[in-house]
């Protein structure tokens, strides 16, 4: 009997060590000692290794954490290597398009966005975003997130079409006095001035500003301005360009003294 319990042991008390150290992670994630919290976990995986396997989904989970930590220490390929494992991990233990690999996937495009491999970034973070919008709905925080990312890279490739197309979508659940319509606005306008749709480029910056300023948001209100004066030199328009540059300079300098979080989502009731 007592044999039992000394063989049955290990397993129970090495998963207690595992999340121990996580939660030590945590908070030392929350200092930003992300190189303590990457070591922290290295050390959780070991035991949770011990505990249950290397295929076990708990496993792949921790593994998505320490590539963040990875990723703060701008450890990009040690990133990749982990969230590709616990894909892995997931996948086999799930089916592909299971609500636990959107993160994971999420993840694995925003190392090769930081990477520059916009194209291959791509068809991960599509991915990603259809698997947010079947299992959370489109008006959970992680979806929207995941679309606001996948509308940049799609600026990035040249591609206005393809970001309208997804801004046009997530606008009417985002288009309430508290959700971050400004922001997708803001993005609309720079895919119509990719397509040359010029005038209505016009009303959406200035429908941007005028959010952005009720919000305080003075660093994004400064970046339309910088946007909306490029077009107007482009027009021919100098004084409006040189005004719009005066303003946004103005408004730069009140963002710096009274910094906003970079969280779009912040003031919203969107769905956690």
């Amino acid at each position: 009997m007592n044999t039992t319990m000394i063989a049955q042991s290990p397993v129970p008390f090495s998963m207690y060590e595992a999340q121990a150290l996580e939660s030590r992670a945590d908070k030392a994630a929350d200092k930003g000692d992300w190189n303590q919290a990457s070591q922290l976990l290295l050390l959780g995986l070991e035991n949770r290794k011990a505990a249950a396997g290397t295929m076990d989904t708990g496993y792949a989970l921790v593994l998505d954490r320490l590539a963040e930590t990875y990723m703060r220490q701008n450890k990009v390929s040690q990133a990749e290597t982990t969230l590709s494992e616990a894909c892995q991990i997931l996948e086999s233990a799930y089916y592909p398009e299971h609500g636990l690999l959107a993160p994971v996937l999420e993840h694995q495009a925003d190392c090769l966005i930081k990477e520059g491999k916009y194209a291959e970034a791509e068809p991960i973070l599509k991915r990603a975003k259809e698997i947010y919008a079947r299992t959370a709905t489109m008006e959970n925080r992680s979806t929207l997130g995941s679309i606001y990312k996948l509308v940049k890279l799609y600026l990035a490739l040249g591609k206005p079409t393809e970001a309208k197309a997804e801004l046009q979508k997530a606008m009417k659940h985002v288009d309430t006095p508290l959700g971050p319509i400004a922001e997708f606005h803001y993005q609309l306008a720079l895919a119509d001035i990719q397509s040359k749709d010029i005038a209505e480029a016009r009303q959406l910056l200035q429908s941007a500003i005028a959010d952005f300023k009720q919000r305080h948001n003075y660093s994004r209100v400064a970046d339309c301005l910088q946007t909306y004066a490029k077009i107007c030199r482009e027009s021919g328009d100098t004084i409006d360009a040189a005004e719009s540059l005066a303003q946004a300079e103005k408004y730069r300098q009140r963002g710096i003294q009274s910094p906003y979080p970079e969280d779009i989502f912040l003031a919203t009731l969107l769905r956690a």
